[in-house]
């Protein structure tokens, strides 16, 4: 509640006397697609996917962004993010958190824009309207060190079939006194604005969270096998998993289902859904 001070103020206050910027909300959607093989024998992979569309209009006319848009005033931020990917893209079932703020003043040429950026996490069972999803791989270079500073290079490539995009990034670290800072420089892009950045930045939380969250399970289907959810795990990390490192990410996350995965080429395997605890020796040992 104001206090008759605060409202005393507010009546002689006004914000004529400080600049704007414009401010958009952003929205990576990420989303894991089954990859099937050739041999049925073989188990299908999985390959992580970002959702990206068309712009229709300058700047970066026809060149591939993030979904995004200005703000309503009227709106709190989640509520906007969530309606802008409803009506752009069609998609209503999904987990968002907020992300970072972006705020360089060259990342948009029309005026000095603030994105709020989000990361969302869907599965590949919900549907969208608009919009084409893209294959994610990033190549790292080799690192440099020098004066307490690590550099190296990275690449993210973003593919469908169609079309191919790459983004390059120059990432330093420096370390002084024991406290790490961290500067990530895009060096060359051909997607909108500095959304490649804000997709990498995505990405990184992403693998981040999943070691100490259950973040994952918004992008899998309720039930799944074991083999499934701990290719899902290697395949966000880009590693493999040790089976008893994995039975610590999921220990009180799982529990069993009276199902089994059959007609696939290899021997039936049980499913499983998310469960807040569980005893995994139950399960699994």
């Amino acid at each position: 509640m104001l206090s008759k001070e605060d409202i005393k103020f507010l009546e002689l206050y006004s914000d004529s006397e400080y600049q704007k910027p414009s401010v958009t909300v952003d929205a990576v959607i990420f989303r894991l697609k089954t990859i099937p093989q050739d041999n049925y024998r073989k188990l299908p992979q999985k390959k992580l996917q970002v959702l990206l569309l068309k712009r229709d209009y300058s700047p970066y006319k026809d060149k591939f962004a993030v979904p995004g848009t200005f703000i309503d005033l009227n709106f709190e931020l989640s509520k906007s993010v969530q309606l802008c990917v409803n009506k752009k893209v069609g998609l209503k079932q999904f987990y968002f958190e907020q992300l970072y703020t972006f705020g360089e003043k060259t990342r948009d040429p029309r005026s000095r824009v603030l994105s709020v950026s989000y990361l969302l996490l869907t599965s590949e069972e919900s549907t969208t309207t608009n919009g084409d999803w893209f294959d994610i791989d990033v190549l790292e270079g080799n690192e440099t060190t020098m004066n307490n500073c690590l550099q190296k290079n990275i690449t993210l490539i973003l593919s469908n079939g169609k079309n191919k995009y790459e983004s390059t990034f120059n990432i330093v670290q420096t370390t002084l006194n024991g406290t790490s800072t961290q500067d990530v420089r895009l060096k060359s892009s051909n997607l909108a604005f500095d959304h490649a950045k804000i997709i990498l930045y995505a990405l990184e939380r992403l693998k981040n969270k999943i070691n100490y969250t259950d973040i994952i399970y918004n992008l899998i289907p309720k039930k799944f096998t074991l083999t499934e959810l701990k290719l899902c795990y290697e395949t966000v990390l880009q590693t493999k998993l040790l089976d008893d490192n994995f039975r610590r990410k999921i220990e009180g996350s799982v529990m069993p289902l009276d199902e089994y995965e059959i007609g696939k080429g290899h021997r039936k395997s049980q499913f499983f859904t998310k469960k807040n605890t569980l005893d995994l020796k139950d399960v699994i040992g």
